[in-house]
């Protein structure tokens, strides 16, 4: 099953997630839009339902009462019994049934889809009931996911709708894009938090799936035409990033590139039940943690090299 994003002619996204009055992720009130597809496979990741460019089963042993009425409607025959009386589904014949019937059909609401494609015009529907919101508190948008910047097209159509009303966009990107298919616009948002998982390019290939060159390359351009509108986001993971010589190597490209802002994103494990709804393992150790002490100390590395940051 491909991993890329589908051209639509009618402008599709897919979405997995809308979520209203966001107060941490820009300024003012916020609408957050989860685009789905993210070209990153971060072990740490806590939105796991936003990495393939597919709607998806989820399914909650914790609601399921093993009544197995998910296997008497699929049309694909994908749904068996496990010895232990829970349903097994065969995912990646999932990703091709467009009804999903499993879905609407468990009583408990065990099984949900995460995913569905919509417009532009759709989603600015979606959003712009909270206009009101936006103006009186000076927020507007945020597009994170996922990676938003891997379906551009979607981008640029939402951009220019909410442009013409005055609604604030901004974005939470990953960097691994590529930038001749967001050059048009990307200089349109409102302002960038841009992630840096880690300096050290062989450690970011073993913790993501990829290197980090093109992040590199592109918060480069991208601090060309908009320094200011930058916040450079580090997750503190513990043995990837949590280093003072990874902040310290962090602190010295953002003043290399004129950027002024950097948050603090502390690790968690609060998405670690959305891998086995999605049938997935995570690969994180338990009882991996990152103290306040250890958040503060970072925080000081930053403030004392003249750098705004920001914990969270």
């Amino acid at each position: 099953m491909s991993e890329t994003p589908l051209e639509d002619p009618e402008e599709q996204g897919i979405i997995f997630d809308i979520q209203d009055y966001s107060v941490h992720d820009g300024p003012g009130i916020r609408t957050l839009v989860f685009l789905k597809g993210c070209p990153l496979r971060c072990t740490w990741c806590s939105n796991p339902e936003g990495q393939l460019f597919h709607p998806e089963i989820m399914h909650s042993r914790m609601k399921c009462k093993k009544c197995m009425k998910c296997a008497s409607v699929c049309p694909k025959g994908a749904i068996s019994t496990r010895k232990d009386g829970f349903p097994r589904f065969k995912r990646r014949v999932c990703l091709t049934c467009e009804a999903k019937p499993c879905s609407v059909t468990c009583p408990q609401r065990a099984i949900r889809v995460s995913g569905q494609h919509l417009t532009p015009k759709e989603v600015y529907d979606r959003i712009k009931v909270n206009s009101l919101f936006f103006r009186n508190s000076g927020g507007g948008v945020t597009l994170s996911g996922g990676e938003p910047l891997a379906q551009p097209v979607f981008v640029r159509e939402f951009l220019k709708l909410c442009k013409t009303t005055g609604i604030s966009v901004g974005v939470e990107t990953s960097g691994h894009f590529k930038w001749s298919t967001v050059s048009d616009f990307i200089g349109d948002l409102d302002f960038y938090f841009y992630d840096i998982k880690c300096m050290d390019s062989t450690l970011h290939k073993q913790v993501t799936g990829k290197s980090n060159r093109l992040i590199l390359q592109n918060i480069a351009k991208l601090a060309s035409i908009g320094a200011s509108r930058i916040t450079v986001s580090v997750p503190i993971v513990p043995g990837v990033s949590d280093s003072e010589e990874n902040i310290l190597e962090t602190v010295n490209l953002c003043q290399k590139l004129g950027i002024t802002k950097i948050r603090l994103l502390q690790y968690h494990e609060l998405g670690r039940g959305k891998y086995e709804d999605l049938g997935r393992l995570y690969r994180m150790p338990s009882n991996q943690m990152i103290s306040k002490d250890t958040m503060s100390v970072l925080r000081k590395v930053i403030e004392k090299h003249g750098i705004e940051c920001i914990v969270l």
